[in-house]
């Protein structure tokens, strides 16, 4: 009972060191968590330490308070309260996996010092310590990934729902893997005092983590965040409740281990006394044992060895103390040799003889004559005890009192090594017929030899006594019989008594062993504390929930608060700022500011197609690749903007030279392949560059000439990047323009169509016309298709213009054919976006009827360009439109490239040789053989051959001669409007 009061004092002692430890090391921790919140915002340190030092530091809290906990436990190293584990992980929620050395350090030099407080440290001690170490870094690292990764952190819990993760993986399932693991550690290698078997050892080991995580861990942080900023106006209050959570379980267990104490105290003394109670009994009935068989050799007249073995033999069963039993008759020295003969023939053993002298003044002899069992001990057949001086003391006090007599703990004969004792009986015969007159004389000694460690084995075979451990020596001499362990319990239970045995008298020291505590009936002390540490964790996580509620409310604010205006100036794809963010940094870059810079355009070329033909879901992740890299590679003083779709601004500081330097960097990322969704990538980037203050002193102008000179560089091939002029302005303006002029055309009827004949060369009869489409603008008058398709293509007004021409020439070939006019066929240009629209037969043949026209009448010209942008699609288109009724025609033939594959797969009727390849006929014979070519080829296939861009006699004299079909060009008739057409028509016929 002495000791509680000083054991709790330690403790406590431990803990505050570990208080103040936290303190100062708390300066040296970091939130874990990104958040720019007040609440939450990282403070400058105080303190700064070497990695080194702060590891050393924390391996000394560590090692203090884990010496400060183990008074709270039954067994030496496996404690149900170890809040060393709760510093552990606090510490690296705060700083990190850096301090995992700290964590493997303290465990290891704890786990070393225990065994070292009750002996030697051994080889076994050192790999147990340095195991245990490994494993309580583990668990903590576990832990605080775990708890990192679900957001537990208790005093910075990132979600609501942060308790339940935080009991579970900084507590229940991690500490169990490192319970199991140091629960075998302990029992494999240290074999400490204090073990309820390894599942009860586990449990209190998981016990110990668990409440020292649970608890310890909010607590270790609280106290450090005290010296933090954000923490200031709270004070104390969080770490003071749940320093009354702690104090109120330890001081509850303490406690009980000090009831507990004072009822094994009075168990114990009665335990000793049964101890006390077993020995004595066993040495009387070893003594009377004894003095039975000394009265029957008394009585006996001759003894042989037969009858010495039946006498003496029955008194070994369930005696494990008893060596042997020897009969020592009394031989004057003048009878040596004859009975040494006679002993002889009685053992049957011709080697026996007489050893060892007495000394000049006995002229007695004591040979050990029998002895049993016999093969054990036949070395001390013939031993004289009176050749050594111990014994022979011994022999005169038996003979002097008359009664058996107990010799000093001594190395037996037979049994150098285990210390024994001998018990002399002295037996004696009367001697005289007279039984009045007969005297009693000496007629040798029965002499009992003991093992005295069975002897006392023996009487601690109790199931009471088994963790009980002694320490017997005789008065002023060394211990000859220790069972006391290195090992201690953590309550001191002794006592000691005296045993006498034949004339010696022992005293025997009793101490509980190291299982004493955990073994006893009366020790519950794992239940309750099983109930202490469930109802000191329920407490702290009652008041983490109170303190975190309202900071996670305030933080839930803060961060939707952080969150919206985040998303106001960042792109949730790319992850860039946005248009409003750009907003923001060209006012910064404005404002009172000479510094020149650059705000380069970038819009990426042919985008749209990749989302066309390979989804959404690529080209954004082409753009997340992209501006990635584009962030990786780029300066870090340049900045990058998503201003929409696949365009971005770059805003780099510097003149036009730092500019263009950026822009080739961006041309060459852009160029590079990226993987993206198991396809690989490759696009280029059209850049226009603006300079601030030369081309605007605001953000709108800045912008609107960087893209004015992005559509530059798109209109001179692409993949490159202009600088801004003044010119690019006007001419922005008046492609504007125009785009609007043309909707309106489109919306007016402006567009016209003329004419072109066609003629068969074997008779010159007209074969067809060709419509070709014209402008007739308000202001700039006739404007021919070079002016405006491009642009209709590049708006998405083409399909509407295309329709509009088929419905105008369908239109117009109905009033021929009611007027009676011979026109055999009219050829009408299809672009590639109006033949991929999925309607585009159903709309045609819709139009073609409501004029009351045959579908034969119309030639749809296609190029080799739009087959080669969706073959397989245009194919079927063509082949249906075929089925249908009309006449097929590929225009512009062997300007493209596509395959002869595939040509001979599409259901042509003509193919039109390009005007490219008529021009140098006559002038390049390169060009003439592919003119032949292509004939050879229509001939081949089939198709009629018709040759476009015919101007001159010679031209039309050679196609005729090589078996081209059918021409068109300026040498037989120009475009013409209808009006034009009956012109000239009257004037043929006039």
């Amino acid at each position: 009972m002495k000791e509680v009061g000083p054991r709790f004092a330690i403790m406590m002692a431990g803990i505050r060191a570990g208080f103040v430890y936290d303190q100062i090391f708390g300066k040296l921790m970091f939130d874990p968590y990104k958040s720019t919140s007040p609440i939450v915002r990282r403070v400058p340190l105080l303190i700064p330490l070497h990695p080194v030092s702060a590891n050393i530091l924390l391996a000394l809290g560590y090692v203090l308070l884990g010496l400060a906990c183990l008074p709270t436990g039954i067994h030496e190293q496996i404690v149900p309260l170890w809040l060393p584990a709760g510093l552990a992980l606090a510490t690296l929620l705060r700083g990190g996996l850096k301090f995992l050395p700290g964590v493997c350090l303290g465990s290891f030099i704890v786990n070393l010092i225990i065994p070292s407080l009750h002996g030697p440290v051994a080889l076994n001690h050192v790999q147990s310590a340095m195991l245990i170490g490994s494993g309580a870094a583990t668990q903590s690292a576990l832990a605080y990934l775990l708890l990192r990764r679900f957001g537990a952190d208790p005093l910075l819990p990132t979600r609501e729902k942060w308790m339940l993760p935080f009991v579970l993986f900084s507590g229940l399932l991690v500490c169990t893997l490192n319970a199991v693991f140091g629960t075998w550690v302990v029992q494999s290698f240290n074999h400490s005092g204090g073990s309820l078997g390894f599942l009860l050892d586990a449990t209190s080991w998981w016990l110990g983590d668990s409440f020292g995580v649970i608890l310890g861990t909010p607590l270790f942080l609280s106290i450090a965040s005290v010296f933090r900023r954000q923490y200031r106006q709270r004070s104390w209050l969080l770490p003071i409740r749940l320093s009354g959570a702690l104090l109120a379980v330890a001081l509850i267990n303490q406690y009980y281990l000090a009831h507990l104490s004072g009822l094994l105290q009075q168990s114990f003394t009665q335990d000793v006394q049964l101890v006390e109670a077993r020995i004595q009994a066993i040495i009387q009935q070893n003594l009377r044992e004894l003095s039975r068989l000394g009265q029957a050799l008394s009585e006996s007249s001759e003894l042989t060895p037969a009858t010495f073995h039946d006498l003496v033999m029955p008194a070994f069963a369930n005696n494990p103390a008893l060596r042997a039993y020897s009969w020592d008759p009394l031989i004057p020295s003048s009878q040596r040799q004859a009975f040494e003969q006679h002993t002889r023939r009685l053992l049957q053993w011709p080697e026996y003889r007489v050893y060892g002298e007495s000394p000049d003044s006995q002229s007695m002899l004591i040979p050990v004559q029998f002895v049993e069992p016999l093969e054990s001990n036949r070395p001390a057949l013939g031993f004289n005890l009176y050749s050594l001086e111990d014994r022979r003391r011994w022999v005169v006090l038996a003979q002097a009192r008359g009664e058996a007599v107990a010799t000093e703990v001594l190395a037996l004969t037979q049994a150098p090594d285990e210390p024994g004792l001998l018990i002399m009986q002295p037996v004696y015969r009367l001697v005289g017929d007279d039984l009045l007159q007969s005297q009693r004389k000496l007629h040798g000694f029965l002499v009992g030899v003991f093992t005295v460690s069975r002897l006392l084995d023996t009487a601690m075979t109790n199931p009471g006594s088994r963790n009980i451990e002694l320490r017997v020596a005789e008065a002023g001499k060394s211990p000859f019989y220790d069972t006391l362990t290195a090992g201690r319990s953590n309550l001191h239970l002794q006592d000691q008594f005296k045993v006498l045995i034949a004339q010696q008298e022992w005293r025997v020291d009793a101490v509980a062993g190291p299982d004493y505590l955990a073994a006893h009936p009366v020790s519950q002390a794992q239940y309750l504390q099983v109930l202490l540490v469930s109802i000191g964790c329920l407490g702290a996580l009652l008041v983490l929930s109170m303190h975190n509620r309202e900071r996670l409310l305030e933080a839930r604010v803060q961060q939707q608060t952080e969150d919206l205006a985040w998303q106001a100036q960042h792109d949730d794809l790319t992850r860039l700022q946005n248009r409003k963010g750009l907003q923001g940094a060209l006012e910064s870059y404005l404002q009172g500011s000479a510094t020149p810079f650059a705000m380069l355009f970038i819009d990426l070329d042919r985008f749209k197609l990749i989302n066309d033909s390979l989804g959404h879901q690529v080209g954004d992740g082409l753009l997340q690749t992209l501006a990635a890299e584009l962030q990786h590679q780029l300066p870090a003083d340049t900045r990058l903007f998503r201003m929409g779709g696949d365009e971005f601004i770059l805003l780099v500081p510097g003149d036009q030279s730092r500019a263009f330097t950026e822009a080739q960097r961006v041309l060459r990322v852009a160029s590079q392949s990226f993987a993206v969704a198991e396809h690989q990538l490759q696009v280029t980037a059209s850049i226009g560059i603006s300079l601030y203050p030369e081309h605007g002193d605001t953000a709108d102008s800045l912008v609107k000439h960087a893209d004015t000179a992005m559509y530059r560089a798109k209109g001179r091939g692409k993949n490159r990047y202009e600088l801004y002029t003044a010119e690019l302005t006007t001419d922005a303006l008046q492609h504007f323009l125009i785009e609007q002029h043309l909707r309106q055309a489109l919306q007016k009827k402006q567009l016209i169509l003329h004419y072109q004949p066609q003629y068969r060369l074997d008779d010159k009869q007209l074969c067809g016309y060709e419509a070709l489409v014209r402008w007739q603008h308000p202001v700039h008058g006739l404007l021919g298709p070079d002016k405006f398709i491009p642009l209709a293509e590049e708006t998405q007004l083409i399909v509407p213009l295309g329709w509009q021409v088929i419905d105008m020439a369908c239109q117009q070939l109905a009033i021929w054919l009611r007027q009676g006019k011979h026109v055999p066929i009219v050829a009408i240009n299809i672009s590639p976006p109006q033949l991929l629209q999925a309607d585009f037969i159903q709309r045609l043949n819709q139009t073609v009827a409501m004029h009351g026209l045959e579908r034969h009448r119309l030639e749809l010209e296609v190029t080799e360009s739009m087959i080669m942008q969706d073959p397989d699609f245009i194919i079927q288109q063509l082949q249906r439109l075929r089925l249908s009724g009309y006449h097929l025609a590929l225009d512009d033939f062997g300007t493209g490239y596509s395959s002869l594959d595939r040509i001979k797969h599409l259901p042509l009727h003509r193919l039109k040789i390009d005007k490219s390849f008529i021009r140098d006929i006559g002038r390049n014979p390169k060009d003439e053989a592919v003119v032949i070519t292509i004939i050879a080829l229509g001939r081949s296939l089939g198709v009629e051959v018709l040759a476009e861009g015919v101007e001159t006699a010679a031209q039309s004299e050679f196609l005729r001669q090589h078996g081209c079909a059918s021409v068109q060009g300026y040498l037989f008739g120009r475009p013409l409007s209808v009006e034009q057409l009956m012109v000239k028509e009257e004037q043929v016929a006039g």
